[in-house]
């Protein structure tokens, strides 16, 4: 998965004397990002596609909070000071095969991350 800023994205063209073959990518997502209300991630996700009419698998998870947990909660501890690691980010597959993320068939990614050790952790449950 590659993030980018959507302002100043503009198509590329090939550079003079490149021969080989270009890579095209077959499928893109564009997301925006959305403030909810509340700390739960479930309710307000669910609010959202009731809001705008759309689907659940359209959200693609959250900034920091609190994780939607698939399985048990495996929030892990900084290996450097031993203290809990707050959420960062949560990942959702997505709605389309050709651009979803692969996290185990229907599941969420987690990435945390310990500020003043500068040490992070990246997990997956389905």
């Amino acid at each position: 998965m590659l993030l980018f800023p959507v302002a100043g994205l503009g198509p590329l063209t090939r550079p003079d004397g490149v021969e080989e073959e270009v890579l095209v990518l077959g499928a893109v997502r564009a997301v925006d990002l959305e403030r909810g209300d509340g700390d739960e991630y479930e309710p307000a996700r669910e609010a959202w596609a009731v809001e705008s009419g759309r689907s659940e698998s359209c959200v693609l998870g959250q900034l920091g909070g609190r994780p939607a947990w698939i399985q048990a909660d495996e929030t892990p501890s900084c290996p450097t000071c031993d203290r809990t690691m707050p959420l960062v980010v949560q990942l959702e597959e997505g709605p389309d095969h050709r651009s979803a993320m692969n996290f185990g068939g229907a599941g969420s990614a987690y990435a945390f991350a310990c500020e003043p050790c500068g040490r992070a952790s990246f997990l997956w449950q389905c």
